[in-house]
């Protein structure tokens, strides 16, 4: 399948721009200097709704142009996730699903930065707006892109072991978006080529 192009309306906001019931991201602070950089990802202080305990943990990395399910949502019935990007940039799409929200149906496009080292242009040390830990509860839809020059590493956090009977799919062709008046594509997601 091919990499759509990129350049639409939906400009990704920020972690705390996110207004969808139950998601508080939360800051992290990344001390960089001439050596890398140090990150606490998930610390058991963390006002998180689905509280610290994890039963896994991972870490993934994605290509530039690259999309985890170019054409799908991802969802759980049980498991909340926990998102923190540690290097580069990822565009996080969430469509909230869960029957009882009071933003069912609000879509939120996120970017998600990690270290500048390398990626962004920005100076060693400096603040970044999109460094957070974002927690996704169970019934809100999900899926990752990177629509950048260069990967990006992510961690999750899981509140459960991987089951394959929990997770789910859910084509963008069967599911239009309210405020879109469409299903979501990443044909619709803003690119800026230009260095943040």
């Amino acid at each position: 399948m091919s990499v759509p192009p990129l350049g639409g309306p939906i400009v990704p906001i920020s972690p705390a721009e996110i207004a969808l019931h139950g998601i508080r991201p939360i800051p992290r602070v990344f001390h960089e200097d001439a050596r890398g950089f140090l990150v606490e990802t998930l610390r058991s202080d963390d006002p998180l709704d689905t509280g610290v305990a994890f039963r896994m943990s991972y870490t993934s990395l994605t290509r530039a142009g690259q999309y985890r399910d170019i054409d799908r949502w991802h969802v759980h019935r049980i498991q909340s996730d926990r998102f923190v990007v540690v290097l580069g940039e990822m565009i996080l799409a969430l469509l909230d699903r869960r029957p009882d929200s009071p933003t069912r149906d609000q879509l939120a496009v996120v970017r998600m930065v990690g270290s500048s080292d390398s990626v962004s242009g920005t100076a060693p040390g400096s603040t970044e707006s999109g460094r957070y830990l974002v927690p996704i509860p169970p019934g809100v839809l999900h899926c990752i892109g990177n629509i950048s020059r260069a990967p990006f590493v992510l961690q999750n956090f899981p509140t459960e072991l991987y089951d394959p009977r929990d997770e789910g799919r859910v084509t963008f062709s069967e599911l239009p978006v309210p405020a879109l008046g469409r299903p979501f594509s990443w044909d619709l997601v803003a690119r800026s080529d230009a260095p943040r």
